[in-house]
């Protein structure tokens, strides 16, 4: 995944959207700074200001903004050499930019759009003109701004289970072929609520969808950014985890095992709690895993530890997989995330 795209999965999941405008003004002559930020302050924007293109770009590669307003004449970096710096950073690729300017001459104000900038504002402008062209600026903001957060609520109806709102399972495996793909080392796991049905059963379908939606905010709660969770089928759910070794991947199993098995929900009269059987697949093991590959292998260690956790006092060398659980695991990666859980609720 790119670096923007972990941006956008994190902000969509955890943070806010952070409702203040921000502008910078850059321009090196004093009085005419502060009064460009004066008016632009009238707009709603929180205005940072500084002056020249160097003390600029040291800015901004800590902060973004939603308008830039620069002088296209500045001693270290010019306005035109700045707005081919930030054009080229994706963070700052959807920031409005109005470039300002002493020259009316055609050619300046082409290569400040052919460059970059979406707006020019002569200095000798009235203030008459600079708030018309400020009024267009914080429309055209705000419109993005609506975008931007109508794109995040439709990436996120996309990507998640609606009970859980851990990822789907189209998205996960998505994601898991384009780490092999890319060469990334990944383990999977596979993790399956232990006698699930009996919950639903006994206490109904909506004890078992708060449970569900409970152990869902644990996963988002206890896994680290990198990791991927989504929910697999009706009460298993599958995590991706990279950077750790096959050791570390099994301290983690352990400890989000117990996080599991430690909770308890009270359910009329009746306190219950679910434990969680798992199972664990790394793609070094394997000479070119795919992800079928690697969540077949995670379904045999985990059918394996429920037989030894039913025959705790067997030889595990007694254990026999039903080998037509492969085509099952092929056929659940293809289809939709309704029929999955269908198939295994």
């Amino acid at each position: 995944m790119t670096d923007s795209a972990t941006h956008l999965r994190r902000r969509t999941d955890h943070q806010p959207e952070d409702p203040t405008l921000r502008a910078l003004v850059v321009e090196d002559n004093d009085p005419y700074r502060q009064y460009v930020a004066v008016l632009i302050r009238r707009f709603g924007f929180h205005v940072t200001s500084c002056a020249d293109g160097a003390e600029a770009l040291t800015i901004l590669r800590e902060r973004t903004f939603d308008l830039l307003v620069v002088d296209c004449e500045m001693p270290f970096v010019g306005g035109l050499e700045l707005i081919v710096e930030l054009r080229a950073q994706e963070r700052h690729t959807d920031a409005y930019a109005v470039m300002l300017t002493g020259r009316d001459d055609v050619e300046t104000k082409l290569a400040a759009l052919r460059l970059g900038y979406d707006d020019f504002l002569l200095k000798s402008a009235s203030e008459l003109e600079i708030t018309a062209k400020l009024s267009v600026a914080r429309r055209l903001v705000s419109r993005h701004r609506r975008l931007d957060a109508a794109v995040r609520e439709l990436h996120g109806l996309a990507t998640r289970d609606e009970l859980t709102g851990l990822y789907n399972r189209r998205y996960f495996f998505a994601e898991a072929e384009r780490m092999l793909a890319e060469g990334t080392t990944i383990n999977l796991v596979l993790l399956d609520l232990d006698d699930f049905k009996r919950i639903n059963d006994t206490h109904g379908h909506l004890a078992g969808d708060r449970i569900l939606r409970d152990i869902g905010s644990l996963f988002q709660r206890r896994t680290r950014h990198d990791d991927l969770v989504a929910r697999y089928g009706g009460d298993e759910f599958v995590m991706l985890v990279q950077k750790l070794t096959p050791p570390e991947v099994e301290g983690l199993i352990g400890r989000v095992s117990n996080e599991i098995a430690s909770v308890q929900w009270t359910i009329g009269t009746e306190t219950i709690g679910v434990g969680v059987t798992t199972g664990f697949a790394c793609s070094t093991l394997m000479e070119r895993p795919s992800v079928p590959q690697l969540l077949s292998a995670c379904d045999r260690d985990l059918y394996k530890n429920k037989w030894m956790r039913k025959n705790p006092d067997s030889d595990p060398a007694l254990y026999a997989y039903e080998s037509s659980r492969d085509a099952r695991v092929v056929d659940i990666v293809t289809m939709s995330d309704e029929a999955a859980r269908k198939l295994e609720g």
